[in-house]
């Protein structure tokens, strides 16, 4: 874990630590440490995220370059945190019934030092602060959350399409559910000449193989077709390319989803082509 997301998971405890009652850090201080823990955890799932990106599909250079700089500063936030830490304990007042004068005076000297540490531990904080902002800003330029995102969907979509296939030949009862769903498609209805046709149930009843083996038995009777797995968060780019190369076509690479919305429109045009939804 240390090596995905550098020092975050000793760090982020000693955060809180520094927060409870034994530290007596000012009230701004302690705002100032909120907010560093909160924006930490944050990075700390983005990490994660792109820890989870496969070898075949790494996220973006400059995502890659974002991720190493966080975890560097998390070991030197660390080291910053436990040199206050240190410095707080080495000169806690020991507990002691002896009252003489110069007992008194090192109490004295303990707290004035103590006080002046805190004050230190404030300005530091506010320095960490501002280099913590600093990579959260280049966090959102990069958009490093979507990108991992991203990354990790297009994974997603590809494993359950390799399941897909393979689980086609394999599902029982497949050929009677086909038949019903390839006669609901077929359905004669002049005012109605795009059909609709939702598979409902819980997951692995084998919806979207059946929803595959109809669009197999149907694809002929078409000008063209175009078949296509969902996940929750689909990356839509990705799915509207796939169909271009299902279609024959070859989308540029530097069209959005509008663009290919729209050329995707324009080749459907006056084709006839039959399109279901699987739920």
């Amino acid at each position: 874990m240390q090596v995905v997301t550098g020092a975050m998971s000793t760090l982020l405890p000693k955060l809180a630590t520094l927060l409870t009652e034994e530290y007596k850090l000012q009230r701004n201080t302690k705002g100032e440490i909120m907010f560093l823990k909160a924006e930490l955890e944050s990075m700390e799932a983005a990490l994660l995220k792109i820890s989870e990106a496969p070898v075949d599909n790494p996220p973006d250079h400059q995502v890659m370059i974002w991720a190493r700089e966080v975890k560097e500063l998390s070991y030197d936030i660390e080291d910053s945190i436990d040199t206050f830490m240190v410095r707080i304990e080495t000169h806690a007042p020991e507990r002691t019934n002896t009252h003489n004068f110069r007992n008194f005076f090192e109490k004295t000297i303990d707290l004035l030092t103590r006080a002046k540490i805190r004050h230190k531990i404030g300005t530091e904080i506010i320095g960490i602060k501002n280099r913590i902002m600093d990579v959260g800003e280049r966090r959102d330029r990069y958009k490093v959350h979507s990108v991992a995102t991203k990354t990790i969907a297009q994974t997603v979509d590809s494993l359950r399409l390799a399941a897909l296939y393979k689980k086609t030949t394999e599902l029982v009862g497949a050929k009677r559910n086909t038949k019903e769903l390839v006669e609901l498609l077929m359905v004669p209805d002049e005012n109605q000449r795009r059909r609709i046709v939702s598979v409902v149930g819980i997951g692995g009843l084998g919806k979207t193989t059946i929803a595959k083996i109809a669009y197999d038995w149907l694809k002929g009777r078409f000008q063209c077709g175009a078949f296509v797995s969902l996940s929750l968060t689909p990356n839509m780019v990705n799915v509207f390319s796939n169909m271009f190369h299902q279609l024959g076509l070859k989308p540029e690479a530097t069209w959005d989803e509008a663009q290919l919305i729209d050329e995707l429109r324009k080749f459907l045009s006056g084709k006839r082509y039959e399109r279901y939804s699987v739920i």
